[in-house]
């Protein structure tokens, strides 16, 4: 009897070991960051340069107060609709300041173009230049960084918002989710097999420039014209957006402020959840944020805040571990 109890405490112990270590492992395992992890970074915004295709592209780099080069943070591009530029876009969606309260490192960079900076359209192949931007800025980022290589996102306000769709086809399984303002349907979904993308979509249904129920850009302040690009209606794109990512039908609708409607779809996996804020009488505008151009753009909610709900959706839809 004293013998079995000499032989079996160690193995008590040995197994009381083996448990309280894999539960540690497994931890370490899920926050593995990029090689950038261990390197000392100061924290605050910054302009930044990077040479692609033999152009130098510019970008705005914001690194949080919170920033810990030993822990993975999550990484958030933000792209400028047309004709604005990375200053405008920081200022008007706030995600620097908002997304760096909450640990985001953001990526703010400008368009193509002097005078009218622009994001390419789509058919977008994996190979366009502004891809090549992204693919450039993301490589540099994770190896001055430390990113979770989980928690990479997109957003972005109009022109920008359909690029940010776009991405997430040009460049498979590099991003979590996306958020596009004003631009969901802007571009196709990606081809079958594709991998899942989170997908949170804004988009007033008074939209003057990429309109709600699809046809002509700028429909609601050109005349028709033959052969201008063409949008699709939102909820089929946000529709279509869910088949692809496995999501179940029908869609459901609530009112979650007197002139907002959110659209969800059941069964969607958890790294597919796809959901649409429709603002009604909401026009070419991030919602929350400051009005602008009301007479050529259209109205600016304030019951929602754009800025602040995709980062809560951001917060809890990384990528699959």
């Amino acid at each position: 009897m004293s013998t079995m109890r000499t032989r079996t405490l160690p193995l008590l112990l040995l197994v009381a070991t083996v448990l309280a270590v894999v539960p540690v492992a497994a931890a370490h395992a899920a926050i593995r960051g990029s090689s950038g992890c261990g390197k000392s970074a100061p924290t605050g915004t910054t302009a930044r340069s990077i040479a692609v295709s033999g152009a130098d592209r510019q970008y705005l780099l914001s690194i949080p107060d919170s920033y810990d080069p030993d822990e993975p943070a999550p990484l958030l591009f933000n792209f400028h609709g047309l004709a604005s530029n990375k200053e405008q876009q920081d200022a008007y969606s706030r995600l620097s300041q908002e997304g760096g309260a909450r640990g985001y490192v953001v990526i703010t960079p400008d368009g193509e173009g002097d005078l009218v900076r622009r994001w390419a359209l789509p058919p977008v192949a994996a190979s366009d230049v502004d891809v090549a931007f992204v693919k450039a800025m993301l490589t540099t980022t994770r190896r001055t960084l430390c990113i979770d290589p989980k928690r990479a996102y997109a957003a972005g306000m109009s022109n920008g918002g359909i690029f940010a769709t776009e991405l997430a086809c040009a460049m498979p399984g590099r991003f979590a989710a996306i958020a596009p303002v004003a631009g969901v349907n802007g571009a196709p979904v990606c081809d079958a097999g594709t991998p899942k993308v989170g997908v949170l979509a804004f988009h007033g249904s008074a939209d003057p420039i990429v309109p709600y129920p699809g046809g002509d850009y700028f429909s609601g302040v050109l005349p028709p014209s033959m052969g201008r690009l063409q949008a699709q209606p939102v909820d089929d794109a946000v529709a279509r957006w869910a088949a692809l990512d496995g999501c179940g039908t029908p869609s459901s609708e609530s009112w979650v402020a007197d002139d907002v409607q959110r659209v969800t779809f059941p069964r969607c996996p958890p790294n597919g959840v796809v959901e649409l804020y429709r603002v009604v009488g909401g026009g070419h505008t991030w919602p929350g944020g400051p009005p602008i151009g009301a007479d050529r753009l259209g109205a600016t909610t304030q019951s929602i805040d754009a800025t602040n709900l995709m980062l809560d959706f951001f917060d809890t839809h990384p990528k699959a571990r």
